[in-house]
């Protein structure tokens, strides 16, 4: 790998830590074709020496790459290109904050998952008519011309840690806000799909949610809450 494919040291001045600027020099070079699928990235070493910081900084942010599934490491045959980002993500995500995004995402499967168990074990009659006003608040706004949606979807999740009767789930998810928001932006800008096949899936994914917690199905609940968001998640990030 030639030194000209390598992106510049970081700079003190950006945002986040060191491991997360070097994850996104390398998200960068990967989705803008400088590693293209199946390329064999450089070694920690060389890595290291490029972006002018240690080896376990760069070991940090491979890992966090690895994680998201677009690279992956075997023994002798060094860490290559597996999966190509969706490159519209550079130019609507703000610089330094990919990194971010992709943890919310994290977080939010692991939180809301369990958030969703919860809500199916102890929800009432109060907290599951909630969550069917929310759901119809967010079907209502994204029927509307122009409409994106995005407040009602969050009114919907935080309908769901409402049901868990724990004021931990509740505050958590209201504290994440605002990435959640960004999140949903991007991937309602960069969808595949059309405004009405957009509208007609994210409606009924949310009433599949709901009908799973309303059946009281715990397991069931986590697992689609689980995949909900893991599929926001390869929208946004992958392009699925």
């Amino acid at each position: 790998m030639s030194s000209d494919e390598l992106s510049s040291p970081v700079k003190s001045g950006m945002s986040g830590s060191l491991s997360d600027r070097v994850y996104e020099k390398i998200y960068q070079n990967i989705t803008l074709g400088e590693w293209p699928l199946g390329t064999r990235l450089p070694t920690e070493v060389e890595l290291a020496t490029a972006y002018g910081v240690s080896r376990p900084v760069v070991r940090e942010a491979l890992l966090r790459l690895r994680i998201d599934g677009i690279i992956e490491s075997r023994q002798g045959a060094g860490t290559r290109v597996i999966n190509m980002p969706n490159r519209s993500v550079l130019e609507f995500a703000e610089p330094g904050s990919i990194a971010d995004l992709q943890r919310c995402y994290e977080f939010r499967v692991g939180v809301e998952g369990e958030a969703a168990y919860l809500a199916a074990l102890r929800h009432s009659a109060e907290r599951i008519a909630d969550i069917e006003l929310a759901h119809k608040r967010m079907q209502e706004a994204m029927s509307e011309a122009d409409a994106f949606g995005g407040e009602e979807d969050i009114n919907f999740h935080l309908a769901v840690a409402r049901a868990t009767e724990n004021s931990y789930y509740i505050a958590t998810i209201e504290s994440a806000t605002k990435a959640i928001m960004v999140g949903i932006k991007i991937a309602r800008t960069l969808s595949r799909w059309t405004n009405e096949e957009r509208i007609t899936n994210a409606v009924a994914e949310h009433a599949r949610l709901l009908e799973i917690i309303k059946s009281g199905d715990a397991d069931r609940a986590r697992s689609a809450m689980r995949a909900h968001i893991e599929g926001a998640r390869e929208r946004v990030f992958l392009g699925r």
